[in-house]
């Protein structure tokens, strides 16, 4: 074989292993900037998540006094709101406020003190005016963000328009308002640790009612680069959009000119292949089981609530759900701080386990709330005694190092098809029952006269 034909099949070896060098660079490189995406996608849902369930359970508070101002037939006491403010109002860090405006005009709040003006026509306020003329006319409630507060810090206020009866014009009686701090609210939901990440992002509100979009927060001013987004429901069929991007760029230069490099070793790029493709698999077991499980206690999360439930009402099976509430558990936060608090959370959700069959399932939704589906067809005693059960064990003292707690739950049930023919009557139904049972406990309290913090109501 002379030099000419081996250098020519030297020339056409070199070509087609650079090609396919190449493409398996051009593959791995393609392959890891997704991979980087999905993770910021799953990051990105999961605080989005947390956001969304965090604003339902505040709207839960202008919900509350809705029933009540209902069941009062609009004729609500101070003493009543300040005692129902105070019962809800401990209930949150980042709560500055409740209010109620009969007519628009601000007329009870709760604490009273907060430096809010107290009187103020809603309706006359430049601001505001819109906002609250198209809840008004419309029904829906209103999610305002970023306001600036009396003390110059940014708050969120959510407003829900009260009628009674029919939501028209002539039997409005008027606004239930919640103020929120802000960064207190976006701290629930641990949204700067984004930055610790290393990603920047920007949470823009988008109002359906006026239209607008309002920058509610961000790490950076300039504009992201390639970002990923996430849809946030609030209220009155508003929503916010969360959208974050790595501080440079998901693939740099450096990082391309090395796999090009080691691209031209066939041997070894094959077994960065093959690494790189278990990785990928591997990576992706992992984001599947962790996008449907709470990282705290190993229960089912949110995500997984929604999918599971709706496949049961698609299926048309008949099942439950209990909706349960740790009473007081923000003043084992405050007094204990969150360590304790997170290990107070893992005790019941292994007792909530242990309480419960093997084939039906416990949800952590939010903070201190957890849900429970019961698969089959059963009656209000079984509901009932499930509760008793795990009520009891729930309530055994909790030890935490030398720290020893007493914690009681609400909790109330709905039952499919029997309560509602959608998740939403479901919902709404056992909700009720959980905050009609948590009235009940605190009305108990304040008719014993019990003002210690026992943690066990």
């Amino acid at each position: 074989m002379g030099k000419r034909k081996i250098k020519k099949i030297g020339t056409i070896t070199f070509i087609v292993t650079l090609i396919i060098t190449t493409f398996i660079s051009f593959f791995y490189l393609t392959r890891a900037t997704a991979s980087r995406r999905e993770k910021a996608q799953f990051i990105a849902d999961s605080i989005s998540e947390r956001i969304e369930a965090e604003i339902e359970s505040r709207d839960y508070i202008t919900r509350i006094f809705e029933i009540e101002i209902a069941n009062e037939d609009g004729n609500l006491t101070q003493q009543e709101f300040q005692t129902m403010g105070e019962a809800l109002f401990n209930d949150y860090i980042d709560v500055i406020s409740v209010s109620l405006a009969p007519n628009g005009v601000i007329s009870y709040m709760y604490p009273l003190d907060n430096g809010i003006a107290e009187r103020k026509n809603l309706f006359e306020d430049s601001v505001e005016g819109v906002y609250a003329e198209n809840s008004m006319k419309t029904g829906l409630s209103v999610i305002l963000a970023p306001v600036t507060l009396s003390d110059g810090s940014y708050g969120v206020i959510i407003r829900r328009p009260v009628y009674l009866g029919e939501k028209n014009a002539d039997n409005f009686w008027g606004f239930a308002s919640i103020t929120l701090g802000l960064s207190d609210f976006l701290s629930e939901v641990n949204i700067k640790a984004l930055a610790d990440e290393g990603y920047e992002y920007k949470l823009i509100g988008n109002n359906m009612l006026t239209g607008d979009e309002r920058i509610i927060m961000e790490y950076s001013e300039k504009e992201l680069a390639a970002p990923i987004s996430s849809m946030i429901s609030t209220v009155g069929g508003g929503f916010w959009t969360l959208m974050i991007s790595p501080v440079g760029n998901w693939m740099d230069l450096k990082e391309i000119i090395i796999a090009f490099l080691i691209g031209l070793i066939f041997s070894i790029l094959t077994s960065i292949a093959v690494s790189s493709y278990m990785s990928v698999k591997e990576n992706a077991g992992e984001l599947a089981v962790l996008s449907y499980t709470d990282a705290l206690t190993n229960l089912h999360n949110p995500r997984s609530y929604k999918e599971h439930t709706d496949d049961l009402i698609k299926k048309k099976s008949p099942f439950g759900i209990i909706y349960i509430d740790l009473n007081d558990f923000k003043m084992v936060n405050d007094t204990y701080g969150h360590e304790v608090g997170d290990e107070l959370l893992n005790v019941v959700a292994k007792r909530l386990l242990n309480s419960i069959r093997e084939k039906d399932i416990a949800f952590r939704i939010g903070g201190d709330e957890f849900v429970v589906v019961i698969h089959g067809k059963h009656d209000r005693f079984f509901y009932e005694d499930v509760i008793a059960r795990i009520r009891t064990n729930v309530a055994r003292d909790v030890t935490v190092g030398d720290i020893t707690l007493k914690v009681m739950i609400s909790a109330g049930f709905a039952r499919f098809p029997d309560d509602g023919v959608n998740i939403e009557d479901i919902v709404k139904k056992a909700d009720d029952a959980m905050y009609s049972n948590k009235r009940l406990i605190k009305a108990r309290r304040f008719v014993r006269g019990d003002k210690s913090v026992k943690f066990d109501r």
